[in-house]
Protein backbone atom coordinates (compact mmCIF):
# COMPACT_ATOMS: atom_id res chain seq x y z
CA UNK A 1 0.00 0.00 0.00
CA UNK A 2 1.40 3.94 -0.65
CA UNK A 3 3.58 5.08 2.12
CA UNK A 4 1.20 8.25 2.44
CA UNK A 5 -1.99 6.16 3.11
CA UNK A 6 -0.30 4.38 5.91
CA UNK A 7 0.51 7.48 7.59
CA UNK A 8 -2.87 9.11 6.65
CA UNK A 9 -4.20 5.79 8.48
CA UNK A 10 -1.79 6.10 11.77
CA UNK A 11 -2.70 9.92 11.73
CA UNK A 12 -6.64 9.37 12.05
CA UNK A 13 -5.78 6.42 15.20
CA UNK A 14 -4.53 9.08 16.46
CA UNK A 15 -7.03 11.22 16.29
CA UNK A 16 -9.62 9.05 17.52
CA UNK A 17 -7.32 8.89 20.94
CA UNK A 18 -6.72 12.25 21.27
CA UNK A 19 -8.47 15.79 21.00
CA UNK A 20 -6.16 17.98 21.89
CA UNK A 21 -2.50 18.36 23.08
CA UNK A 22 -3.15 16.82 26.60
CA UNK A 23 -7.12 15.77 26.73
CA UNK A 24 -7.80 12.39 26.38
CA UNK A 25 -10.95 10.17 25.67
CA UNK A 26 -12.09 6.72 26.25
CA UNK A 27 -11.63 4.40 22.92
CA UNK A 28 -15.25 3.06 22.82
CA UNK A 29 -14.88 -0.15 20.55
CA UNK A 30 -18.57 -1.04 19.40
CA UNK A 31 -18.59 -3.36 17.31
CA UNK A 32 -16.33 -5.85 14.91
CA UNK A 33 -17.82 -6.85 11.66
CA UNK A 34 -16.34 -9.28 9.25
CA UNK A 35 -17.32 -9.67 5.61
CA UNK A 36 -16.69 -11.21 3.06
CA UNK A 37 -17.67 -9.84 -0.50
CA UNK A 38 -17.83 -10.22 -4.16
CA UNK A 39 -17.74 -6.39 -5.88
CA UNK A 40 -17.12 -6.27 -9.50
CA UNK A 41 -17.13 -2.89 -11.33
CA UNK A 42 -16.59 -2.72 -15.32
CA UNK A 43 -15.25 0.82 -16.63
CA UNK A 44 -16.11 1.25 -20.16
CA UNK A 45 -14.06 2.71 -22.69
CA UNK A 46 -14.55 3.62 -26.68
CA UNK A 47 -11.88 4.02 -29.23
CA UNK A 48 -13.68 5.61 -32.45
CA UNK A 49 -11.55 5.24 -35.00
CA UNK A 50 -10.90 7.81 -37.42
CA UNK A 51 -9.96 6.13 -40.58
CA UNK A 52 -12.03 4.99 -43.55
CA UNK A 53 -12.90 1.44 -41.88
CA UNK A 54 -14.88 3.46 -39.35
CA UNK A 55 -14.45 0.67 -36.55
CA UNK A 56 -15.99 1.59 -33.31
CA UNK A 57 -14.52 -0.46 -30.42
CA UNK A 58 -15.88 -0.47 -26.49
CA UNK A 59 -13.42 -1.66 -24.45
CA UNK A 60 -13.96 -2.92 -20.64
CA UNK A 61 -12.29 -3.36 -18.04
CA UNK A 62 -13.28 -5.38 -15.07
CA UNK A 63 -11.67 -7.25 -11.66
CA UNK A 64 -11.55 -10.93 -12.52
CA UNK A 65 -11.97 -13.85 -9.02
CA UNK A 66 -12.16 -10.28 -6.75
CA UNK A 67 -13.21 -11.98 -3.35
CA UNK A 68 -12.35 -10.39 -1.09
CA UNK A 69 -12.32 -10.59 2.76
CA UNK A 70 -12.33 -7.65 5.41
CA UNK A 71 -12.33 -7.01 9.07
CA UNK A 72 -14.04 -3.37 10.34
CA UNK A 73 -13.71 -1.67 13.30
CA UNK A 74 -16.49 0.71 14.71
CA UNK A 75 -14.43 2.96 17.06
CA UNK A 76 -16.28 6.16 18.82
CA UNK A 77 -18.84 5.86 16.32
CA UNK A 78 -16.07 5.73 12.94
CA UNK A 79 -15.76 2.47 11.45
CA UNK A 80 -12.39 1.61 10.16
CA UNK A 81 -11.46 -1.28 7.69
CA UNK A 82 -9.28 -2.90 5.32
CA UNK A 83 -9.66 -5.85 3.21
CA UNK A 84 -7.54 -7.91 0.99
CA UNK A 85 -8.08 -11.10 -1.74
CA UNK A 86 -9.90 -13.61 0.08
CA UNK A 87 -8.69 -17.14 -2.37
CA UNK A 88 -5.22 -17.15 -3.98
CA UNK A 89 -6.00 -18.33 -7.36
CA UNK A 90 -3.62 -18.40 -10.39
CA UNK A 91 -5.21 -15.79 -12.14
CA UNK A 92 -6.83 -13.64 -10.43
CA UNK A 93 -7.52 -9.39 -9.11
CA UNK A 94 -4.99 -8.10 -6.14
CA UNK A 95 -7.18 -6.47 -4.02
CA UNK A 96 -6.29 -3.43 -1.22
CA UNK A 97 -9.47 -1.74 -0.23
CA UNK A 98 -9.47 1.05 2.78
CA UNK A 99 -12.41 2.19 4.43
CA UNK A 100 -13.32 4.86 6.46
CA UNK A 101 -16.80 5.63 7.11
CA UNK A 102 -18.50 8.19 9.96
CA UNK A 103 -21.65 6.72 11.40
CA UNK A 104 -22.55 9.18 14.11
CA UNK A 105 -25.67 11.22 11.96
CA UNK A 106 -28.80 9.33 12.99
CA UNK A 107 -29.97 8.81 9.75
CA UNK A 108 -26.66 9.04 7.51
CA UNK A 109 -23.40 7.60 6.55
CA UNK A 110 -20.32 9.70 5.09
CA UNK A 111 -17.55 7.19 3.63
CA UNK A 112 -14.20 7.53 2.33
CA UNK A 113 -12.72 4.56 0.38
CA UNK A 114 -9.54 3.84 -1.05
CA UNK A 115 -9.05 0.90 -3.28
CA UNK A 116 -6.42 -0.53 -5.82
CA UNK A 117 -7.21 -3.57 -7.96
CA UNK A 118 -3.83 -5.10 -10.13
CA UNK A 119 -4.91 -7.48 -12.93
CA UNK A 120 -7.89 -6.39 -14.77
CA UNK A 121 -9.96 -8.35 -17.66
CA UNK A 122 -10.04 -6.86 -20.63
CA UNK A 123 -12.95 -7.02 -23.06
CA UNK A 124 -13.14 -5.43 -26.52
CA UNK A 125 -16.49 -5.20 -28.82
CA UNK A 126 -16.71 -4.13 -31.95
CA UNK A 127 -20.16 -1.99 -32.13
CA UNK A 128 -21.16 -2.56 -35.82
CA UNK A 129 -19.85 -6.17 -36.01
CA UNK A 130 -20.38 -7.43 -32.88
CA UNK A 131 -16.74 -9.35 -32.94
CA UNK A 132 -14.92 -9.74 -29.35
CA UNK A 133 -11.68 -10.21 -27.90
CA UNK A 134 -10.75 -10.75 -24.32
CA UNK A 135 -7.00 -10.99 -22.55
CA UNK A 136 -6.16 -10.45 -18.78
CA UNK A 137 -3.91 -7.56 -17.90
CA UNK A 138 -1.61 -8.76 -15.21
CA UNK A 139 0.45 -5.22 -15.11
CA UNK A 140 -3.16 -3.14 -15.21
CA UNK A 141 -4.16 -1.72 -12.44
CA UNK A 142 -6.85 0.78 -11.22
CA UNK A 143 -7.08 2.91 -8.24
CA UNK A 144 -10.20 4.47 -7.54
CA UNK A 145 -10.32 6.93 -4.77
CA UNK A 146 -14.10 7.95 -3.63
CA UNK A 147 -16.16 10.30 -1.05
CA UNK A 148 -19.70 9.12 -0.77
CA UNK A 149 -22.82 9.63 1.45
CA UNK A 150 -25.96 7.43 2.01
CA UNK A 151 -29.22 9.34 3.53
CA UNK A 152 -32.29 8.28 4.77
CA UNK A 153 -34.27 11.69 3.75
CA UNK A 154 -38.03 10.75 4.99
CA UNK A 155 -40.23 7.46 6.38
CA UNK A 156 -43.63 7.87 5.64
CA UNK A 157 -46.52 7.10 8.16
CA UNK A 158 -44.29 7.59 11.10
CA UNK A 159 -42.82 3.99 11.22
CA UNK A 160 -39.64 2.86 11.81
CA UNK A 161 -36.71 2.46 9.01
CA UNK A 162 -34.56 -0.18 8.76
CA UNK A 163 -32.05 1.88 6.86
CA UNK A 164 -29.52 2.14 10.48
CA UNK A 165 -30.43 -1.46 10.86
CA UNK A 166 -28.21 -2.30 7.03
CA UNK A 167 -25.87 0.85 6.63
CA UNK A 168 -25.33 1.70 10.02
CA UNK A 169 -24.93 -1.66 11.84
CA UNK A 170 -27.36 -1.04 14.28
CA UNK A 171 -29.21 -4.58 16.31
CA UNK A 172 -33.08 -4.69 15.81
CA UNK A 173 -35.40 -7.10 17.06
CA UNK A 174 -38.61 -8.41 15.59
CA UNK A 175 -41.53 -10.68 16.52
CA UNK A 176 -44.17 -10.05 14.21
CA UNK A 177 -44.91 -8.91 10.46
CA UNK A 178 -44.75 -5.01 9.39
CA UNK A 179 -43.38 -2.74 7.10
CA UNK A 180 -41.94 0.74 6.07
CA UNK A 181 -41.40 2.82 2.52
CA UNK A 182 -38.88 5.38 2.81
CA UNK A 183 -37.24 7.70 1.15
CA UNK A 184 -33.50 7.73 0.26
CA UNK A 185 -30.71 9.30 -1.23
CA UNK A 186 -26.64 9.20 -2.08
CA UNK A 187 -24.09 11.31 -3.50
CA UNK A 188 -20.54 10.54 -4.40
CA UNK A 189 -17.29 12.04 -5.75
CA UNK A 190 -14.96 9.88 -7.34
CA UNK A 191 -11.07 10.34 -8.72
CA UNK A 192 -10.19 7.07 -11.30
CA UNK A 193 -6.73 5.89 -12.54
CA UNK A 194 -6.26 3.34 -14.80
CA UNK A 195 -2.58 2.93 -15.62
CA UNK A 196 -0.24 0.20 -17.06
CA UNK A 197 3.06 0.39 -18.48
CA UNK A 198 2.19 -0.66 -22.41
CA UNK A 199 -1.22 0.27 -22.50
CA UNK A 200 -4.74 0.07 -20.55
CA UNK A 201 -6.50 -1.37 -24.00
CA UNK A 202 -4.98 -3.76 -26.34
CA UNK A 203 -4.91 -4.40 -29.51
CA UNK A 204 -7.57 -7.09 -30.74
CA UNK A 205 -7.52 -8.98 -33.58
CA UNK A 206 -10.51 -7.78 -35.80
CA UNK A 207 -9.53 -3.84 -35.29
CA UNK A 208 -7.64 -2.65 -38.71
CA UNK A 209 -5.76 0.21 -37.13
CA UNK A 210 -3.28 0.96 -34.36
CA UNK A 211 -4.68 1.35 -30.98
CA UNK A 212 -3.57 4.49 -28.88
CA UNK A 213 -0.99 3.39 -26.29
CA UNK A 214 -2.43 5.07 -23.27
CA UNK A 215 -0.43 4.02 -20.39
CA UNK A 216 -2.25 6.19 -17.84
CA UNK A 217 -6.11 7.70 -18.07
CA UNK A 218 -7.81 9.31 -15.13
CA UNK A 219 -11.16 10.79 -14.52
CA UNK A 220 -12.90 12.49 -12.08
CA UNK A 221 -16.75 11.68 -11.40
CA UNK A 222 -19.92 13.19 -9.33
CA UNK A 223 -22.99 11.59 -9.18
CA UNK A 224 -26.27 12.09 -6.85
CA UNK A 225 -29.14 9.25 -6.41
CA UNK A 226 -32.45 9.15 -5.25
CA UNK A 227 -35.53 5.93 -4.85
CA UNK A 228 -37.81 4.23 -2.42
CA UNK A 229 -36.40 2.04 0.21
CA UNK A 230 -38.73 -0.99 1.37
CA UNK A 231 -38.09 -2.49 5.19
CA UNK A 232 -39.52 -6.02 6.51
CA UNK A 233 -39.80 -6.90 9.71
CA UNK A 234 -40.41 -10.53 10.14
CA UNK A 235 -40.88 -12.82 13.34
CA UNK A 236 -37.77 -14.32 14.49
CA UNK A 237 -35.82 -11.07 14.67
CA UNK A 238 -35.59 -11.48 10.62
CA UNK A 239 -35.07 -8.37 8.85
CA UNK A 240 -35.54 -7.52 5.32
CA UNK A 241 -35.16 -4.65 3.14
CA UNK A 242 -35.28 -3.82 -1.01
CA UNK A 243 -33.95 -0.49 -2.75
CA UNK A 244 -34.85 1.04 -6.43
CA UNK A 245 -32.95 3.90 -7.19
CA UNK A 246 -32.22 6.39 -10.36
CA UNK A 247 -28.96 8.38 -10.44
CA UNK A 248 -27.25 10.90 -12.77
CA UNK A 249 -23.44 12.03 -12.29
CA UNK A 250 -21.26 13.25 -15.06
CA UNK A 251 -17.77 11.57 -15.92
CA UNK A 252 -14.49 14.34 -17.16
CA UNK A 253 -11.97 12.52 -18.62
CA UNK A 254 -8.63 14.41 -17.58
CA UNK A 255 -6.77 13.38 -20.35
CA UNK A 256 -9.27 14.27 -23.30
CA UNK A 257 -6.08 13.88 -26.47
CA UNK A 258 -5.29 10.46 -25.81
CA UNK A 259 -8.00 8.48 -28.13
CA UNK A 260 -10.49 6.79 -25.65
CA UNK A 261 -13.22 8.55 -24.37
CA UNK A 262 -14.90 8.33 -21.00
CA UNK A 263 -16.77 11.77 -20.88
CA UNK A 264 -20.14 12.87 -20.37
CA UNK A 265 -23.01 12.44 -18.15
CA UNK A 266 -23.94 9.15 -16.81
CA UNK A 267 -27.61 7.94 -16.14
CA UNK A 268 -27.68 4.77 -13.78
CA UNK A 269 -30.30 2.45 -12.39
CA UNK A 270 -29.50 0.45 -9.52
CA UNK A 271 -31.33 -1.85 -7.36
CA UNK A 272 -30.91 -3.32 -3.57
CA UNK A 273 -32.00 -6.22 -1.61
CA UNK A 274 -30.74 -8.16 1.52
CA UNK A 275 -31.63 -10.11 4.77
CA UNK A 276 -29.99 -9.85 8.92
CA UNK A 277 -30.65 -11.98 11.72
CA UNK A 278 -30.10 -10.62 15.23
CA UNK A 279 -29.37 -12.43 18.75
CA UNK A 280 -32.04 -11.59 21.06
CA UNK A 281 -29.11 -10.21 23.15
CA UNK A 282 -28.26 -7.70 20.56
CA UNK A 283 -24.94 -9.03 20.45
CA UNK A 284 -24.45 -10.57 16.96
CA UNK A 285 -26.10 -9.68 13.50
CA UNK A 286 -25.88 -11.38 10.35
CA UNK A 287 -26.32 -9.62 7.11
CA UNK A 288 -26.52 -10.45 3.79
CA UNK A 289 -26.81 -8.09 0.80
CA UNK A 290 -26.70 -7.47 -2.81
CA UNK A 291 -27.15 -4.44 -5.29
CA UNK A 292 -26.71 -3.85 -9.09
CA UNK A 293 -26.12 -0.78 -11.01
CA UNK A 294 -26.22 -0.31 -14.81
CA UNK A 295 -24.95 2.84 -16.05
CA UNK A 296 -23.93 4.40 -19.56
CA UNK A 297 -20.20 4.18 -18.49
CA UNK A 298 -19.68 1.90 -15.11
CA UNK A 299 -21.29 -1.15 -14.49
CA UNK A 300 -21.18 -2.08 -10.75
CA UNK A 301 -22.78 -5.28 -8.91
CA UNK A 302 -21.97 -6.01 -5.05
CA UNK A 303 -22.40 -8.86 -2.91
CA UNK A 304 -21.21 -9.44 1.04
CA UNK A 305 -21.60 -11.61 4.03
CA UNK A 306 -20.92 -10.15 6.97
CA UNK A 307 -21.30 -11.04 10.77
CA UNK A 308 -20.95 -7.80 13.32
CA UNK A 309 -20.32 -8.47 17.13
CA UNK A 310 -21.39 -5.75 19.59
CA UNK A 311 -20.09 -4.93 22.48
Amino acid sequence: MNVSFCIAFIFLLNTLIYIGPSQAFELDLKSVRTTLSIPKTSHTLIFDDVTPSNQKTLFSLAPLHNERIGVYFDINGIEIGYAIDAFDQSTETKTQDLLFSYRKFKHSKITFNYQTLEGLQKSARELNSGQTAQLFGTMTKSTKIELFGQHNLYTFGNKSSLFQHFFLNKPQLSHEYDWSLSLVGGWSFKHLTLENQESIVFQAEFLQSQTPEVTKLTSNSIGVNIGPFVSFHLPYNIHGFSEYKIGKGHIRNEDPLLGLKDSGDEKVEAIGAGLSWTSNNKKLLVVLRAWQQKGRHIDTSFGDLSLIKFF
